[in-house]
């Protein structure tokens, strides 16, 4: 399923459950908003130390609400109803898987922002291809926000490196698919802060729509892939049948 076909089924379901997609979004930007809205305000006002700090604190309330989000995204992508009570289940069961996911992807940033930051005040060729390398896993690591909070909902195995393991494996595996998400969601981003009233009622539970969409399109494409191999090796005269029963960590609906 191609990139834009799934940003169009998200636009759908947001059109579909347009009230309690704003709901939740209000609710996700209250409780996740104000550290983030400091982080980036120390950020750019050069005071970087507090900002990062600052950025790792507002995972606290930001990593269960984006959890409460994707629960209700995970029914709005399956057609079934949903209440704005669901938001708050993110701050039950899943909120310290929640933590650990957030807090490690929010503590990567930290650090890739350090090394360009840097790397481009060298003035070598080397600093300047590492700033270029550190740019490109910039936007690998963004593009993983796709499917990490998805993947900690639809897998049986709920292990933090299985999660990431798994989100990795999506990302690499459909690089184009990927990129194309990737690139849509920033030019969305983007306009959401030149037009506010975008980021204040659409912007975050239509992310958290569409990156559930764009996982289950990706696990539905390795399934297909993996199906393919190995009916390909079936037709391969004398080789030996497939055996494997798969990992713990497959990526597979909860049951």
């Amino acid at each position: 399923m191609g990139a834009f076909r799934v940003f169009w089924q998200a636009g759908r379901d947001l059109f579909d459950e347009l009230f309690g997609l704003m709901l939740a979004n209000l609710l996700w930007l209250l409780i996740s908003g104000p550290l983030l809205g400091v982080a980036i305000g120390l950020f750019i006002g050069n005071n970087p130390i507090l900002a990062a700090v600052v950025a790792l604190l507002a995972v606290l309330p930001m990593a269960p609400a984006s959890a409460g989000l994707t629960l209700i995204a995970e029914r709005v992508s399956e057609g079934r109803s949903f209440s704005w009570r669901m938001f708050f289940e993110g701050f039950r069961a899943p909120r310290v898987l929640a933590w650990q996911i957030y807090g490690l992807w929010m503590l990567g940033l930290i650090l890739i922002v350090v090394n360009l930051g840097f790397y481009g005040d060298v003035a070598s060729p080397v600093g300047a291809f590492l700033s270029v390398l550190f740019l490109y896993i910039l936007l690998l690591w963004f593009a993983l926000l796709i499917y990490l909070g998805p993947l900690s909902v639809v897998q049986s195995d709920r292990r933090v490196r299985t999660v990431w393991r798994n989100a990795a494996i999506l990302t690499l595996g459909r690089p184009i698919f990927t990129l194309l998400t990737a690139l849509l969601m920033a030019l969305i981003a983007t306009l959401s802060i030149w037009v506010p009233l975008l980021l204040l009622l659409f912007t975050a539970s239509f992310f958290a729509v569409w990156g559930f969409r764009a996982t289950n399109a990706s696990i539905t494409h390795s399934e297909e892939r993996r199906r393919t191999h190995e009916e390909q090796e079936q037709e391969v005269p004398g080789a030996p049948p497939n055996r494997e029963k798969g990992r713990g960590g497959q990526i597979r609906p909860r049951d």
